[in-house]
């Protein structure tokens, strides 16, 4: 993921209008989103049961950004052969779905793909400490996964600013992406970024009413305005 301006506003197209969907995939790129966040849900790992490989199959060819893939699956191994044939730049997996981390980062990166791994609120940054060199992205939940609509978790920016700090220390701050997915909207996207976020993952801020430009320059000026 590139660092243009320093941040990458991702659009969860899970809360997108799916009977306009390939319209609003193309206003993405086209209105100032960097990259797609694509979630995956099994109903086991979480309760809700989403999108799978078939549906990003077959939007595959309208996507002009890079796709990231965001498992919230049990057993995450046996998904990574379907996606890694898809059109995808990099595969997330949550820390508290497996215990092999390091093969499954390893399953991962042999498909040439780059490796993310997502933290539930409750998970503390230091559990991901021994592999965090293998590892491209951090994804910090700043909600429980697996139920929309929910609230952002107001010590989301702590846990950022604790995991900026390890990062800055081993100077990995430069390769290792800060990603905050999770209740983000343009009243809390600027306390993340100060926390050390780059990327922000945002579903129902960016489609909200159709209104994709001004939703994405909302939150892009907030980004950009000092509180």
């Amino acid at each position: 993921m590139s660092h243009s301006n320093n941040y990458n506003l991702s659009a969860s197209i899970l809360a997108a209008n799916f009977s306009k969907l390939s319209e609003d995939i193309k206003n993405l790129k086209h209105y100032g989103c960097n990259e797609i966040h694509y979630d995956v849900m099994d109903g086991n790992f979480v309760d809700e049961i989403s999108m799978g490989p078939v549906i990003l199959d077959s939007i595959n060819d309208l996507i002009e950004l890079p796709v990231e893939v965001h498992l919230m699956v049990s057993d995450p191994e046996k998904n990574i052969e379907q996606f890694s044939k898809l059109n995808v730049e990099i595969i997330t997996f949550h820390y508290e779905s497996t215990y092999n981390h390091n093969s499954l980062i390893n399953l991962i990166k042999s498909k040439g793909l780059k490796v993310g791994i997502a933290l539930n609120p409750l998970t503390d940054v230091e559990n991901i400490y021994d592999f965090i060199d293998m590892i491209d992205r951090v994804l910090v939940m700043s909600v429980d996964p697996g139920f929309s609509g929910q609230k952002f978790n107001p010590s989301t920016p702590k846990k950022i600013k604790i995991l900026k700090d390890y990062l800055d220390n081993l100077n990995l701050s430069k390769t290792i992406d800060i990603c905050v997915d999770g209740g983000i909207n343009n009243l809390n996207i600027r306390q993340c970024k100060d926390a050390g976020a780059n990327i922000f993952v945002s579903g129902s801020s960016i489609f909200w009413n159709g209104n994709i430009k001004s939703n994405i320059m909302s939150l892009m000026s907030s980004l950009e305005n000092k509180k």
